[in-house]
């Protein structure tokens, strides 16, 4: 602890909810509503901020965030990027049957986690309803980490928890795929709201509206909770880095005959002749390409 240019007690604490320049910190000494000291300060989930309090203050006040490990953005308004959440360890991509999973969104979100050099699994919840194992296996084969899991057996949340020992993780995903209900399993007095699936589109009902931070159980991890989406650009500040999030890709690149290799019209491209050859699949050239563009328009946006 140490002494401001106010002579207050200044400390350091983990966001545990952000709600522009308002949400809450944890302290050794417990959780407090904060509010920013500037309009420039904007805590996420996950950051490490220094924070005063006096006697008669009611709220904390966070005077700063440290320098980050890794953010989670995405594209917003104009193409800038809008922070979600900070010093995350691993990605957990939750995926269902129902609502059906859009491979293209988990390839975004792989795309996200490769660019923070952040471990991704993706998950398919509800397994007691529809094993998914095309899907799994096909990115199991790929070489990320996959599981399986069902917050109303128990199956496989014993495995989040021990990939979680003394490290943070972030829940991603469409409405509805059950996150709420994994935080639930994870951490019994998180009191989520389960998100309904509508009997007649088959899509998740908003219920998370912000990210919220929860120690497990066992006390030694955290987990957030992040609001479901539809839709999900990662914000990605050069084109040439799509291809860390399609590590069958950024391995093939290495054999590209130009070094700055863009995978799309250039001769001597290793990434086309293994997509020709079938040892790349279609799908995921294609949501290489599309994620390539929509990065290059989003950076083109005024």
């Amino acid at each position: 602890m140490t002494k401001n240019q106010d002579n207050k007690a200044e400390s350091t604490a983990l966001v545990v909810a952000g709600y522009g320049r308002r949400g809450k910190i944890h302290t050794s000494e417990g959780d407090y509503p904060f509010l920013c000291k500037g309009r420039r300060i904007r805590p996420v989930c996950g950051d490490i901020v220094t924070w005063t309090k006096n006697e008669q203050e009611k709220d904390a006040v966070v005077d700063a965030v440290n320098p980050r490990q890794n953010e989670l953005q995405r594209s917003g308004h104009r193409g800038k990027p809008e922070v979600l959440a900070a010093n995350v360890d691993m990605i957990f991509i939750i995926i269902a049957t129902q609502p059906k999973y859009d491979p293209f969104l988990i390839d975004r979100y792989l795309a996200a986690a490769g660019n923070m050099d952040c471990e991704a699994v993706i998950v398919l919840n509800k397994c007691d309803l529809s094993n998914g194992e095309n899907i799994l296996g096909e990115y199991s084969a790929l070489g990320y980490r996959t599981l399986k899991a069902s917050a109303k057996s128990g199956t496989g949340v014993d495995a989040i928890e021990e990939l979680l020992h003394n490290k943070s993780g972030l829940l991603v995903g469409q409405s509805g795929v059950g996150k709420s209900s994994l935080i639930n399993a994870l951490v019994p007095d998180a009191d989520a709201a389960v998100a309904e699936i509508s009997e007649a589109s088959l899509e998740g009902k908003h219920t998370t509206t912000a990210s919220m931070m929860h120690p497990l159980k066992q006390g030694d991890g955290w987990l957030i909770d992040s609001p479901g989406v539809r839709d999900f650009l990662p914000y990605i500040g050069d084109t040439r880095s799509v291809q860390a999030g399609f590590i069958e890709i950024a391995r093939a690149a290495e054999q590209c005959r130009f070094a700055n290799c863009q995978h799309l019209r250039e001769p001597g491209c290793a990434v086309k002749e293994q997509v020709e050859s079938g040892d790349i699949s279609q799908h995921r050239y294609d949501s290489y390409k599309r994620l390539y563009h929509m990065t290059d328009d989003a950076k083109l946006k005024p």
